[in-house]
């Protein structure tokens, strides 16, 4: 039997590839025009404004996350479009205080109604706390971490974080003198991680005493976009290799130690958990009368549960040292206040305490307004709708408070520092133009069952460092660097990307 070829143009001896591939090319763009028109014209969500773009694809909200101006971009097409804003074909953006209520503190049997969506985690195999989508396994979470922060826990830690803060007040003292000053976005970051680490698992990083970057510290900040690439090709999976080539190869030498770094972290505090110097967040997830686990997989969840507390801990206390400093010294009124405040209710430094500090009204008020300004919670905090009304709108099946908290309809100059409007009508520092902002729609920790427990506790410790600073120091801007802007300089992509802020401690005189 003799045998021929077909030609290298044609399928089964009819159809060639050119005609194949023009068929594919037509269907393509006829699904593509529908699903235009779908989401354009069809879609539950097609009634709410938005940019064009964003309706049609993902690749609007992508941009926007990537360009490191996310929490303003989402301010502004609120402030265009209205007070729901359609910033992809599947999310809603809302910002009334009221519509974060209906959102995050919806529950059904005491369980969230609106769940955590999961693209905006790190894709570790298990969700920890903060990435754990099944309402009813983050509730059991939750309820065992909830004893961390009590006030109890906290007085337990406060010998802890009062060893950090002297630490750092003297390190001032000996290199926050000079004229250039010290730079506050390292000196923040070194004192924050070493907070973070004690309070979490009683772990002392040593960053202030070495007065250098760790492995960590050094590499978190360039991986700072393949963090973020990381939760975008959530929505893009065909470009999942594409989020590794944003690792700069500086970094990529170090991943084996660094991602090794937390399992050893987590092995030091379950073997020296008979020896620990304070209470810390670890001892609720294996406490000292239970056996420590065996099975790999929880292991592996405790070592996921440790890493978020520990960045939960670390960045709003690095962000709220560095920005409260720089909010006070663009404000030398609110700067004067507060000094005045502290140094007039303590006789000497060793006065200061968590209890003692909680009596300065006009400190708590400083605290309240840069958490207002510089927020934690820019990313949306997304939350999948199981059908429900927000804020007098149903929200079909399938669905944010940087921009409430900056909005003029909620606070009188809403974007700047303005201590005065947290305090109470017979504050003498009180202003009456501050008298109908409405403080709740400032919510930096979020709220509802997975608002940030440790909220209080980053505020108590942030008010105690200032104390115990403005006791010490008068705070000057180091050279060249009063030009600096919050809302001009900062990025965000994971984390906020913070420029170099140099301040001068110089010791305060006294008679």
């Amino acid at each position: 039997m003799a045998l021929t070829s077909l030609p290298w143009d044609t399928i089964g001896g009819s159809v060639t590839w050119s005609q194949l591939l023009s068929a594919s090319a037509a269907l393509g763009t006829a699904y593509f025009t529908s699903r235009v028109v779908y989401n354009l014209y069809f879609h539950p969500l097609s009634k709410y404004p938005g940019p064009k773009l964003a309706a049609i694809s993902d690749l609007w909200w992508a941009y926007a996350s990537t360009s490191g101006r996310y929490p303003w971009i989402i301010e502004d097409v609120l402030k265009t479009y209205g007070d729901v804003v359609r910033i992809a074909p599947n999310e809603l953006v809302f910002i009334t205080p009221q519509a974060a209520k209906d959102i995050y503190l919806a529950q059904e049997k005491n369980l969230e109604l609106f769940v955590q969506v999961g693209y905006d985690a790190l894709d570790t195999g298990d969700g920890g706390i903060t990435g754990e989508t099944n309402p009813v396994r983050h509730r059991e979470i939750a309820k065992k971490l909830a004893p961390a922060f009590s006030s109890r826990n906290l007085r337990a830690k406060e010998a802890a974080i009062h060893k950090h803060i002297d630490l750092f007040v003297h390190r001032m003292k000996e290199y926050g003198g000079d004229e250039k000053g010290a730079d506050m976005r390292r000196w923040a970051e070194w004192l924050g991680l070493d907070l973070s680490a004690d309070m979490t698992y009683c772990i002392n990083m040593g960053h202030l005493q070495d007065m250098k970057d760790s492995l960590l510290v050094r590499s978190t900040f360039k991986l700072n976009m393949f963090i973020l690439m990381s939760q975008i090709v959530r929505k893009f999976r065909i470009l999942t290799p594409l989020a590794y080539l944003t690792i700069p190869p500086s970094v990529w030498f170090d991943m084996p130690e660094l991602l090794k770094l937390n399992t050893s972290d987590v092995q030091t505090r379950l073997k020296n958990r008979d020896n620990m110097e304070h209470l810390d967040y670890f001892e609720q997830l294996v406490p000292i009368n239970q056996p420590i686990p065996q099975d790999q997989k929880e292991l592996y969840h405790l070592q996921n549960v440790a890493w978020q507390l520990l960045l939960a801990s670390w960045q709003p206390l690095a962000n709220q040292f560095y920005s409260l400093i720089l909010f006070l010294l663009k404000d030398p009124n609110a700067y004067a206040t507060l000094a005045k405040e502290v140094r007039e209710e303590f006789s000497d430094y060793d006065a200061i305490k968590l209890d003692s500090v909680e009596r300065l009204k006009y400190l708590q008020g400083c605290a309240n307004e840069s958490f207002r300004l510089h927020q934690e919670t820019t990313d949306g905090l997304p939350r999948i709708s199981p059908g429900s009304i927000v804020d007098g709108t149903y929200i079909p099946r399938g669905i944010s408070y940087f921009s409430a908290a900056r909005s003029p309809r909620y606070f009188m100059e809403p974007l700047e520092f303005r201590p005065e409007r947290w305090l109470t009508l017979d504050h003498p520092s009180f202003n009456p133009i501050f008298k109908d902002d409405n403080l709740k729609a400032s919510k930096p920790f979020s709220q509802g069952p997975r608002g940030c427990p440790g909220g209080p506790i980053a505020s108590a410790t942030v008010r105690l460092l200032m104390a115990k600073v403005l006791w010490q120091f008068d705070l000057e801007f180091g050279a060249g660097q009063r030009e600096l802007s919050f809302e001009r300089d900062f990025k965000f992509l994971a984390f906020w990307d913070k420029p170099e802020f140099r301040v001068r401690f110089k010791p305060v005189k006294r008679c």
